[in-house]
């Protein structure tokens, strides 16, 4: 049996990231999970520390009553996992998240270098946060 190299790569990213759990408690910096719930047209952090060179969280709850979009230039540089009910999206280069009302998406990457890492919504650009990437070394 021939499998393309675009399949191949997808069994990959699916096994690598299908190990992450999204049940991690985000009050704990051990699971590297950040929280972002929209309310009132801004984003509310509960978190904002990533660590690098380890599987991350972001889930991002919309509690407003309007559609929110999400977007960094940070994942134009690194492999993401998307998922929000039943629906899985792997890949590079993801332009934007939108999240209706009242529904989660969970956002799973490796950050692989240190910095700001800021995003907006593409849809209310006036809607802007951020969250720090940290490498931290073991003793």
């Amino acid at each position: 049996m021939k499998f393309s190299n675009a399949y191949i790569i997808l069994i990959v990213m699916s096994l690598f990231f299908g190990s992450v759990a999204f049940s991690a408690d985000s009050r704990d910096g051990s699971n590297n999970v950040v929280e972002i719930r929209v309310k009132n047209s801004a984003f509310d952090i509960q978190g904002g520390v990533i660590k690098t060179d380890r599987a991350a969280t972001i889930i991002l709850h919309n509690d407003d009553k309007i559609t929110h979009g999400f977007t960094s230039s940070y994942f134009s540089e690194i492999d993401a996992k998307i998922q929000s009910e039943g629906v899985t999206t792997l890949g590079r280069g993801i332009k934007a998240i939108h999240v209706d009302s009242g529904k989660t998406v969970w956002i799973q990457f490796f950050p692989n270098h240190p910095g700001k890492f800021s995003f907006q919504c593409d849809l209310h650009p006036e809607m802007k946060g951020e969250l720090l990437v940290l490498s931290i070394e073991s003793i």
